[in-house]
């Protein structure tokens, strides 16, 4: 199951509210991060765009998981383009972007 199908799936099913809720977060998030994938020259472009997705509140504490998000946008802007990317990669990627999000932003609910 691809991650976007999995996303779908907690934002349906998930016992936990937040979490549903995060997962169509993360859905509209992807909506948006394919168009500027789509539109982007360069991954740099890209990248600098995608970091201000509005992965934390107004973007401000975004930076505290740049670390783990960079990873997420260049395999997602490899599979938008169809380059050397994966749904492999982007997968593993975002598995460790979920975990350092939950760990860094848990306690600002």
């Amino acid at each position: 199951m691809d991650l976007q199908s999995r996303l779908k799936e907690i934002a349906e099913n998930h016992d936990s509210l937040f979490r549903r809720q995060l997962a169509k977060e993360d859905l509209a998030r992807f909506e948006r991060l394919r168009d500027m994938a789509s539109g982007s020259a360069t991954l740099e472009a890209f990248i600098k765009d995608g970091l201000y997705a509005g992965w934390t509140q107004n973007d401000m504490r975004t930076h505290e998981l740049k670390e783990t998000i960079l990873p997420v946008l260049e395999a997602f802007y490899e599979v938008v383009r169809g380059a050397k990317g994966d749904e492999v990669a982007l997968s593993n990627a975002w598995a460790a972007f979920e975990a350092d999000r939950l760990n860094k932003l848990i306690h600002c609910l």
